[in-house]
C-alpha cells in the first residue's frame, strides 16, 4: 500500500518529527551530524559520474547526431555498458546517426578516467541503421571484438567484425548476411561467428563459420544449407548426443513445411551433419504436412527434431499424428528419444508408452460449454472394435475444478484458467494408470508451433 504526502495524518507526522528529531540529536551527540534535518527529506541526487557521462553524450548529440539503437538482437539499448578490454571496468558504448554525412552511423566508445568520460574509439559505418551488435572474445586474449550488423537497404545487411586492441579499430570481416549468431562450436578457439546467407531466387543457402587465431588471422569454413529453403525461421545453439556443440537452423520449405539443418564440427570439418548429399537437403528432418518446431522434449540439453506419423483414420475424417522426437550424434546418426501425441489446439502433449505405439488412434469430441476432449482408442492386434480406453479433457469456465474430478475424472495439471483432466475408460486394452498419465503429461508452449516465437 502506498501513501502520498497529503495522505499522511497529523498524528503520523508528529511521530515522524519526534523520531527524526531524536535521530538527529543522537547523531549530533556522536559528533557526526553534518547535514540539516531538511536534508533528510531531499530527493536522491544523480551521481557526479552520471552527470559527466551525460555531458559527454550531450556534446555528441548537440553536434547534429541522433540516437541509433540496434533494432534486433540481445543488445538494443542506445547506450550500453560492456567491459571490452578485460580490465574489470565497463566502458560506455553509444550508438548515433549523423544524418547527411558519408558514414552516418557511428558507435562511440567512452572510457571513464578519474571521474571524467572521454571518447577512446569510434566505429563508423554506412547504411540506414544498425541491425544488431554483439561483443565476443574470438581469440581468448581477454579483449572483446565487436560484431556489427549494418542495415544497407531493403533486405540487405552487412556484417563487420572489428578488433579494438589498444583502442585502435581494425576491421577483420566484412560480409553480407541474412542472419548471424555468436557461437562456440570449436572448443580450441574462443567465441566464433556463424553467418547464414539465403538466395531466395535460387532457394538455396549457406552457413559460413568465422574464427580467429591467436595471431589475429581470420579462419573461415563453409557448409551448405538444405536446397529448397525459402526463409529462415529459427537459429538456436544446442548440444548433440555426446556433448558436441551445434547450431540448429530451421527454415521454411514447400510453402508451409519446415526443414532442419544441424551445423557442427565433425571429424575436424565444419559440416551440415543432417544433409543428404544425394538430394542436397536434410531429408529426414523435412516435415511438410505437420510441422512443429524442434525442442528439447526430454530436458537433457539436446534439442530434438520431430517427425510426424499419421494415426489410423477416424470416423470424423480428421487425420491425427504422433510425433517421434530424435536426437543426433555428430556423425548425423539419430536416436529416438520420445514419442508424443501433441494437441496443439488445447496446448498439451502426452508421451506415448512403447506398449501403445502402432496400437492407438484418437478423435476429438466436444462436451458441454468449456469442455473439450480427446478420446484414445485401441486398434490392431485383433482388436476389431477399436475400444475407447482414455479421455483427456481441457476444461475452462467457472466450475472447471469441480468438473475435473466428476464422474471418475482426475486432474492432470492446472494452468492459469485451464484445468487438464483425464478419465480411464478401460484398463483391459492397453496399460494405463493415473501415475503414468500424470508423469507423461505436459504443456505445449508457443515456441513449439510454427509461425510463433
Amino acid at each position: 500500500m502506498y501513501f502520498c504526502a497529503k495522505e499522511v495524518s497529523a498524528t503520523v507526522k508528529r511521530i515522524l518529527a519526534v523520531f527524526l528529531t531524536a535521530f538527529a540529536l543522537a547523531l549530533m551527540l556522536a559528533g557526526c551530524m553534518e547535514t540539516s534535518a531538511d536534508d533528510l527529506y531531499a530527493l536522491p541526487q544523480l551521481s557526479e559520474g552520471y552527470l559527466k557521462l551525460q555531458g559527454a553524450i550531450d556534446s555528441v548529440l548537440s553536434s547534429g547526431a541522433e540516437y541509433a539503437a540496434p533494432s534486433s538482437g540481445a543488445n538494443r539499448q542506445p547506450i550500453q555498458r560492456e567491459d571490452l578490454d578485460g580490465d574489470g571496468i565497463r566502458e560506455v558504448i553509444a550508438f548515433f546517426n549523423f544524418a547527411g554525412t558519408d558514414r552516418p552511423l557511428k558507435i562511440i566508445i567512452f572510457q571513464e578516467e578519474e571521474g571524467d568520460y572521454s571518447e577512446i574509439a569510434r566505429i563508423e559505418g554506412e547504411g540506414s541503421g544498425i541491425d544488431s551488435v554483439s561483443y565476443l572474445d574470438m581469440d581468448s586474449d581477454g579483449i572483446r571484438e565487436v560484431a556489427v550488423g549494418w542495415q544497407m537497404g531493403a533486405g540487405i545487411n552487412m556484417l563487420s567484425i572489428y578488433s579494438i586492441k589498444g583502442w585502435q579499430v581494425n576491421q577483420l570481416v566484412n560480409t553480407n548476411y541474412s542472419e548471424f549468431t555468436v557461437c562456440t562450436l570449436d572448443s580450441e578457439q574462443g567465441s566464433e561467428v556463424l553467418v547464414l546467407r539465403l538466395s531466395p531466387s535460387e532457394l538455396s543457402g549457406e552457413a559460413e563459420h568465422y574464427s580467429l587465431t591467436g595471431d589475429g588471422e581470420v579462419v573461415t569454413a563453409t557448409a551448405r544449407l538444405s536446397s529448397g529453403i525459402e526463409a529462415l525461421l529459427r537459429v538456436r545453439s544446442t548440444s548433440l548426443l555426446g556433448g558436441t556443440p551445434a547450431i540448429l537452423v530451421e527454415s521454411t520449405i514447400g510453402g508451409t513445411g519446415i526443414v532442419t539443418d544441424l551445423l557442427a564440427w565433425n571429424g575436424g570439418k565444419f559440416s551440415n551433419i543432417t544433409m543428404d548429399e544425394n538430394s542436397g537437403r536434410s531429408e529426414d528432418t523435412v516435415r511438410l504436412s505437420y510441422a512443429p518446431y524442434c525442442r528439447d522434449i526430454n530436458a537433457d540439453g539436446v534439442i530434438d527434431i520431430p517427425r510426424a506419423t499419421a494415426l489410423p483414420a477416424t470416423t470424423e475424417g480428421t487425420t491425427y499424428y504422433t510425433i517421434d522426437w530424435y536426437s543426433c550424434y555428430s556423425s548425423g546418426r539419430k536416436k529416438l528419444v520420445s514419442t508424443t501425441y501433441s494437441n496443439f489446439t488445447d496446448s498439451w502433449y502426452l508421451k506415448i508408452p512403447d506398449e501403445w505405439k502402432g496400437r492407438i488412434t484418437v478423435r476429438r469430441e466436444e462436451g458441454m460449454s468449456g469442455e473439450r476432449m480427446i478420446i484414445f482408442s485401441s486398434v490392431g492386434d485383433g482388436d476389431t472394435g477399436g475400444t475407447d480406453f482414455l479421455a483427456v479433457y481441457t476444461l475452462t469456465g467457472a466450475n472447471r475444478a469441480e468438473r475435473a474430478v466428476a464422474s471418475g475424472r482426475f486432474i492432470l495439471l492446472t494452468a492459469e484458467e485451464t484445468v487438464y483432466a483425464a478419465r480411464i475408460l478401460s484398463e483391459d486394452v492397453l496399460p494405463v494408470t493415473r501415475d503414468m498419465l500424470k508423469e507423461n503429461f505436459g504443456l505445449i508452449y508457443s515456441e513449439w508451433v510454427t509461425g510463433e516465437t
